[in-house]
């Protein structure tokens, strides 16, 4: 039986049950931790992680996947300390996060060779002091992707051949993830065990089933960011690769956080917008992190079922499709 790498220790895949396959505890932002204003509060954020814990688990869930790359605040020892309190099985990953926002200097000027022995020290040995080793590796690109995106990505492709581990991605406004796929396959990467990830904004239906066509896992895993694409969009999508046979390539989540460090919001906001952006900010931050964590079921299933997906397939898509997305 194949094994995932949770922060607690490794469980057989059989032993996933439903899962979330992109979500997070903790986003921080580079550089957010020099501004005089921050003042996480790391015992207010362990308290919302369990409290959200429980209400998924309300819902059946029993596995909570956190690709937070390397570079945007990734805490394992938070993780772990949340996975203690709730009982929730959770993977956390290695990987950097894409160029534009991402990838410290130091690793910009490494080979694809340097990064994947990093990453596989990492999987091997655990994170830095901690001793908890990542059950995933993160991979993630710009519109379009660029130098170092397409660096760090063959770095990842290495290691994730050698360690047989599951590539998560983000794809910025949902495009790149045919070039993600190609720098996955010219490594060796099995494609279905990878999960192309933040599909919903792209309205390019043929370039969405070309994913799941070449075998991977399309990730409808920003439900609920209505900000980026509408939910009807998602839903329609969702249903659309439903009829096109690929049920069984389809993984839902909602890239949502627990609790967000940075003070200030973490992206430019565009120059005469700044009032109509102020008024916005309480539905981004309520669609970024505030709500609960149950919006997947109390408000984007209704979606699905509304459209005439049955509730066994629904149940499918975060069990079965997560469970060989894991384990092959």
């Amino acid at each position: 039986m194949a094994t995932v790498q949770t922060v607690l220790g490794p469980i057989d895949t059989s032993q996933l049950g439903p899962t979330l396959v992109h979500e997070h505890v903790r986003i921080s932002y580079p550089g957010d931790h020099l501004d005089p204003a921050y003042t996480f509060d790391r015992g207010a954020c362990i308290a919302t992680a369990v409290e959200r814990m429980a209400g998924l688990a309300e819902h059946g869930v029993r596995t909570f996947v956190d690709p937070c790359p390397i570079d945007l605040g990734r805490d394992p020892e938070l993780l772990a300390e949340v996975a203690r309190q709730s009982g929730m099985q959770i993977v956390c990953s290695t990987g950097f996060y894409l160029e534009h926002i991402g990838i410290p200097y130091y690793w910009r000027v490494r080979s694809s060779q340097e990064i994947a022995e990093f990453y596989l020290h990492e999987i091997a040995n655990g994170i830095g002091e901690t001793g908890i080793k990542p059950g995933c590796i993160k991979i993630a690109s710009g519109d379009p992707p660029g130098e170092y995106d397409r660096k760090v990505i063959a770095g990842a492709a290495i290691a994730a051949v050698e360690s047989g581990l599951t590539v998560i991605s983000h794809c910025e406004n949902s495009a790149g993830g045919d070039v993600q796929q190609e720098i996955l396959a010219e490594h060796g990467v099995d494609l279905g065990r990878a999960l192309i990830g933040h599909q919903g904004q792209s309205t390019d239906m043929e370039y969405i089933r070309g994913i799941a066509d070449r075998g991977s896992f399309v990730g409808y895993d920003r439900c609920g960011y209505e900000l980026l694409a509408p939910d009807d969009q998602r839903a329609d999508q969702v249903m659309a690769l439903v009829e096109a046979g690929h049920a069984d390539k389809v993984c839902l989540s909602q890239d949502h956080m627990c609790c967000l460090a940075s003070p200030k919001f973490p992206y430019p906001i565009p120059e005469g917008f700044q009032e109509a952006f102020e008024q916005m900010l309480p539905s981004i931050y309520d669609q970024m992190y505030q709500r609960p964590h149950t919006f997947l079921f109390t408000d984007f299933w209704p979606r699905l079922e509304s459209r005439g997906m049955e509730r066994s397939m629904f149940d499918a898509m975060l069990t079965d499709n997560p469970r060989r997305l894991f384990g092959g």
